[in-house]
């Protein structure tokens, strides 16, 4: 799922005159020594990351990034005694940044698909982006939701699948904003997102509605395997792919990754997406 957000950030850039907004932090201490020494990135002495602001997945407050993948990126940064430089753009320019090497990596959610593996170098998976149902009484199966008015948003995995389990009382919608609107004013019975996404519009609206990962449903390819995050690269940096992956696996072991999730609003079992599996 790629979702369909439109965001701002307090330093859109042209590709054409990509500058650094700043690091996130003052710097590794001198005497750092780096997990994986002698790494070249674009920039010598940062991590340079091209993003935009999604939260819970990525947070922007000025030079600082937080969420999921900011905190991530921040403890693989500090691994390698880098500075965490942060490039926010509009959401089409973000992973092109990456590809033109402009940034060393690519934040925001991006799913590892088949197209991407054909022209990028995709670092992960990260983390599972679990399929939620949201509502008032806790639904957890796509089978209680029978006859009932469900949303998703365009763009979305499930969107067809879903089509034909709910036919006319499936509603879709051009923003998750509009989504959880209509959940709000009980327009609708049920909402269908990510579980991150559905924990943070449910923490702005006060905590009201129930959020429950969806059971699975061979209907529903996402129940069964939810689509897995990466950090889309340049083709080439074959040592940078490679501190980045072990890093992350650094962080699933330490049990560290499952409190990022648990930190942010999502299932800490979404830590551990399993093999690499290219959707497309």
């Amino acid at each position: 799922m790629r979702k369909i957000v439109t965001t701002t950030a307090g330093c859109v850039l042209a590709l054409s005159a990509l500058t650094a907004c700043g690091s996130g932090s003052d710097g590794p201490d001198s005497d750092c020594e780096p997990a994986h020494p002698d790494l070249k990135t674009v920039t010598n002495g940062a991590l340079t990351v091209s993003t935009y602001n999604f939260p819970p997945f990525v947070m922007l407050d000025g030079t600082e990034m937080s969420g999921v993948e900011g905190d991530i990126l921040n403890e693989i940064a500090e691994m390698e005694c880098l500075n965490l430089t942060v490039q926010p753009l509009d959401t089409g320019s973000v992973i092109p940044a990456a590809q033109n090497r402009r940034t060393d990596l690519a934040a925001g959610d991006w799913y590892c698909t088949k197209d991407r593996s054909e022209v990028l170098t995709l670092a992960g998976p990260v983390y599972g982006d679990q399929i939620a149902i949201i509502s008032d009484d806790g639904a957890s199966t796509f089978e209680a939701l029978q006859g009932r008015t469900v949303g998703t948003v365009e763009g979305y995995l499930w969107n067809d699948e879903l089509q034909v389990i709910y036919g006319s009382n499936l509603k879709v919608y051009p923003t998750p904003a509009a989504e959880y609107a209509d959940l709000q004013s009980g327009r609708l019975d049920a909402a269908i997102d990510s579980f991150g996404s559905a924990s943070y519009a449910n923490e702005q609206n006060g905590g009201s509605w129930k959020i429950e990962l969806a059971e699975a449903d061979p209907r529903v390819g996402s129940s069964n395997d939810p689509g897995q995050v990466c950090f889309p690269m340049a083709n080439g940096n074959e040592s940078l792919l490679t501190a980045i992956n072990e890093n992350i696996i650094s962080l699933r072991e330490s049990g560290r990754l499952a409190e990022i999730m648990e930190e942010n609003g999502l299932d800490p079992s979404a830590a551990d997406p399993g093999p690499l599996n290219l959707i497309g």
